[in-house]
């Protein structure tokens, strides 16, 4: 019987224990750029995923995340970067997790496998029509986010999902399927390896996307974050300084009037307004700070 690519052996990983351990780095990392070229050849997929994404984030819509896992973990760090990257506001994501908060130290693998559970944790989750649910399945079989994405068939929420295996009911019954066609690993069934790396890169690839179309990331720096440390604070500060044109005085002074909110801060140098003025400039804009740039 043929094996699903993402638990098939990589005919070069026998005997790789007798090899130097140069050549099992060079063969690692070299399955590590495997995963990246899959990830390149789904790019027509991903900028439809992109795309979803956008209109739902501009519309003010939830976005979800569901997995169990390391596919799972993969999916917890992208949601959980979107507020101090891109400024997404916390409130509008959601994360489905296999087992909830508790199974992330221990990861027990039975949580998986309960496709009701996926089912009710997507209904407790306040996702609906017209929002977002992106799924990742290495194997593209995963009972608890094939669970996830039934309700949000049910409830008109748009999906997308990433897997790693072709045709796969996670691939079929998706809005937006990106097939990642990663090798097999070098230690077979270890998905937190190419397959991860090759989901962490397209979902890196769809959320920066979104954010430069929404005005979010422009010339090149994170203008919609909250500056509340003091990494962040002096990174506003440079940006500003970069956007503006303005001494170092006049972005540490208007940072603190905004709040910290480097757009703000911003239209408050550029168009000569109070903090109150250019929030609301900047609201009749749809957050988009380019075209004052």
């Amino acid at each position: 019987m043929k094996l699903p690519t993402t638990e098939d052996r990589d005919p070069l990983s026998i005997g790789l224990s007798t090899r130097p351990d140069e050549e099992i780095l060079a063969l690692l990392l070299q399955r590590q750029r495997d995963a990246l070229t899959a990830t390149e050849a789904a790019i027509p997929q991903i900028t439809r995923a992109a795309e979803a994404l956008r209109k739902a984030a501009q519309a003010g819509r939830k976005i979800g995340y569901a997995g169990a896992g390391s596919a799972g973990l993969t999916a917890l760090a992208d949601c959980l970067e979107l507020p101090g990257t891109f400024g997404f506001p916390p409130e509008r994501l959601r994360m489905l997790f296999a087992g909830g908060a508790e199974n992330l130290l221990h990861l027990a693998g039975s949580h998986e496998d309960n496709e009701e559970t996926g089912y009710r944790d997507f209904q407790a989750s306040g996702l609906g029509e017209g929002d977002i649910l992106i799924g990742v399945s290495a194997s593209g079989t995963t009972p608890f986010t094939l669970g996830t994405f039934r309700a949000a068939r049910q409830s008109g929420t748009v999906t997308i999902a990433l897997a790693n295996n072709p045709d796969t009911p996670l691939l079929r019954i998706a809005d937006n399927p990106v097939f990642l066609n990663t090798p097999p690993e070098i230690v077979a069934g270890s998905t937190r390896l190419g397959a991860a790396s090759a989901q962490k890169a397209a979902l890196n690839m769809i959320s920066t996307l979104v954010a430069l179309r929404l005005g979010h990331a422009v010339r090149g720096h994170m203008v919609n974050l909250v500056a509340d440390n003091d990494k962040l604070r002096q990174r506003a500060q440079r940006i500003l300084q970069d956007l503006t044109g303005c001494a170092a005085e006049a972005a540490e002074e208007k940072l603190v009037l905004a709040d910290g909110r480097v757009k703000i801060a911003a239209l408050m140098i550029l168009e000569d307004l109070d903090a109150e003025g250019a929030a609301q400039l900047l609201s009749a804009n749809d957050g988009n700070l380019r075209p004052f740039l």
